[in-house]
């Protein structure tokens, strides 16, 4: 049985200490049939030079650079690169199972998918493992059904635990200019295009919490990027799936809560008084009824604490938001 070839497209920007192992856990894949594309993004340490011997060392390797451009522009310059019929993405300080690749191309084989779906499992700092799977097989057969999903948080929003149709990439690109939440609007873009999406819960990529990641970092305003992508989001739906703008509503609902609740956690609410003002009103003047509807129950429950009192809504994430 001949495979299709699938594109590995890995965004490189400074991680020389991490490049290599993340490599060689694509390398070790058991689907064979892939190229792995390095794009350096105007990296100033010794990235470049490790992924050019990589490229040197394996005839499926591929080393790209390009000016430092933000990570939008180093995956779409290696989508356009890309010779499979089906592109992946894996982030340059991780790694993937030996079977990700075999395992989400049978499911592209078993549902006729345009996109296929795994779990991440986080390793934190201490080497501790944060398995969230739950090993729950899905497929959805419309868009509009993958979007009532997606916009409820059901779905994972990176790009890094899925595999796409490169006829679906080649009509569409990452958002360049935005510094956050770029996958999660390119999943979106996808899934406009997609006919059959299926999806596995099973931990297939191996996120790492590295100290000094942004992770660590202090609230900056590249986080508004996600709000300013919850509204192109939430333009698109109107136009074209009318029905489903509440849901794209409680969509950018969500994300304001977490933006707020991010700001609140590393010390963003004084410095950025403006917007924390404006998301407050937002929030406030949120229909309840709308949001009781389509938000998931941990939402639900920051919406409500923060519609009530700061003070609780602050109370509520030292209580339930631990991790």
């Amino acid at each position: 049985m001949n495979y299709p070839k699938i594109s590995i497209v890995v965004p490189v920007y400074n991680l020389d200490k991490y490049v290599e192992t993340t490599v060689n856990s694509l390398l070790a894949q058991t689907y064979k049939n892939n190229e792995i594309i390095l794009v350096d993004d105007g990296s100033t340490d010794n990235s470049p030079e490790i992924c050019d011997r990589l490229a040197k060392a394996h005839s499926n390797v591929k080393s790209l650079h390009i000016s430092n451009s933000g990570v939008s522009a180093a995956r779409n310059a290696g989508m356009a690169a890309a010779e499979g019929e089906y592109i992946g993405f894996c982030d340059a300080d991780d790694t993937i199972d030996s079977d990700m690749y075999e395992f989400l191309y049978s499911l592209v084989q078993k549902d006729n998918a345009d996109i296929a779906l795994c779990e991440v499992r986080f390793i934190l700092q201490d080497g501790t493992l944060r398995n969230i799977a739950t090993g729950k097989y899905q497929v959805w057969h419309n868009t509009q059904d993958f979007l009532v999903d997606f916009f409820s948080g059901n779905v994972k929003m990176g790009v890094a635990t899925k595999l796409f149709s490169k006829k679906i990439c080649d009509k569409i690109k990452f958002p360049e200019g935005y510094r956050t939440n770029e996958d999660k609007y390119f999943t979106f873009l996808a899934a406009l295009h997609a006919k059959n999406i299926s999806s596995k819960n099973d931990a297939k990529y191996n996120y790492y919490r590295h100290s000094g990641s942004s992770s660590f970092t202090e609230f900056n305003s590249k986080y508004f990027d996600c709000i300013k992508l919850a509204d192109k989001m939430l333009d698109t739906t109107k136009k074209l799936y009318p029905e489903l703008t509440e849901n794209a509503m409680c969509n950018r609902l969500a994300t304001v809560l977490r933006i707020y609740k991010l700001m609140y956690q590393r010390n963003g609410l004084t410095k950025y008084k403006s917007e924390t003002d404006s998301m407050l009103e937002y929030v406030r003047n949120f229909d309840i009824k709308i949001a009781k509807k389509h938000l998931g129950k941990n939402d639900f429950i920051r919406y409500t604490a923060l519609k009530k009192s700061t003070v609780l809504f602050k109370l509520m994430t030292k209580l339930f938001d631990r991790y």
